[in-house]
This record gives C-alpha cells, sequence and structure tokens, in this order.
C-alpha cells in the first residue's frame, strides 16, 4: 500500500457543504500500475483515473480528509472498470470502518450517494467487480461540512 499527497486541499466555511476530498493524501489496497495511483481520483481532473489491480475481490480506495467532517454526500465517477457491489465506509482513525451506504447492482456511471455521519477517512471498498477488469475511478468525490453539523437545509432525509 502506498499513500500519495497532492497539494491544492481548501478548508470550507463552517457549516457550508464542500467538495472535502480534492488534492487530499489518498491511499488504495493496490494500482493496476503506474498512471492509476490513488491520488489521481482525487485530483479534481477528468481523464485522469485511479486503477485497481485486476481480477481481485475486494479492493478499497481511500481519501484522508485531513479532519474530522459532517459527511452529507459522495458522488462516484466510474470508468468502464466499475463495481457491481461495493460500501462507502468512514473512519475517525484510519483503523475501525463503519459501513455508510451498500450498493448492490452497479451499473457504472455516476454514483451520487447520500451519506450522513462524521468522519476523517472515507473509503470505497469493493466487493465485487462488474468485469474482469479492476476497479477504476476517474473521481471520487467527499462532501460535508466542517465546524458543525450541517443547517437544516442540509440535514439528510432521516428516511
Amino acid at each position: 500500500m502506498r499513500a500519495y499527497q497532492l497539494t491544492g486541499g481548501t478548508t470550507p466555511a463552517p457549516g457550508t457543504e464542500a467538495l472535502l476530498s480534492q488534492g487530499r493524501a489518498a491511499s488504495a489496497s493496490s494500482t493496476e500500475g503506474a498512471g492509476f495511483e490513488p491520488g489521481l481520483a482525487f485530483d479534481g481532473q477528468s481523464g485522469t483515473r485511479w486503477a485497481s489491480a485486476e481480477g481481485a475481490d475486494p479492493q478499497w480506495l481511500r481519501v484522508d480528509l485531513g479532519t474530522t467532517a459532517a459527511l452529507t454526500r459522495v458522488r462516484l465517477d466510474w470508468e468502464a472498470a466499475y463495481a457491481y457491489a461495493y460500501r462507502i465506509q468512514s473512519s475517525t482513525d484510519g483503523t475501525t470502518w463503519t459501513d455508510r451506504a451498500t450498493v448492490t447492482g452497479g451499473d457504472g456511471g455516476t454514483d451520487d450517494i447520500t451519506v450522513t455521519g462524521n468522519a476523517r477517512y472515507v473509503r470505497v471498498y469493493g466487493t465485487q467487480r462488474a468485469t474482469p477488469y479492476g476497479y477504476s475511478l476517474y473521481e471520487l468525490k467527499v462532501y460535508g461540512t466542517t465546524g458543525g453539523s450541517p443547517t437544516p437545509a442540509q440535514a439528510p432525509n432521516p428516511a
């Protein structure tokens, strides 16, 4: 496992939903090879991507948000090698993980998933590939608020 640090992350105003993951430190369970490093899924560029080793389950991609935040949603922009089944997980310490969403029947493209909970680390944990290849994400975007809870307009629907 390797961690990559990109620069350029910004801190949003307290209580305002913002993109928290761009430019943050990233790591993954594996990498297909040079040019597919974990940090490329957090660089804000739609032409770069992270790709895992081919033919193996499970695989994961993780980002360190740099500070604890109240999560609101996660957006995944899949390449053709996407997950049929995966979990969005969060952690405050990078060791103990809590499932925030479980997806089965994934069809690739873009997934925008509402999540709740406080976390510093967020990961996508792929449990079943949709293709014989690995998992591949152009972008993994984590949104949330820092410095307080979401405002009532931003609070997730409890249902």
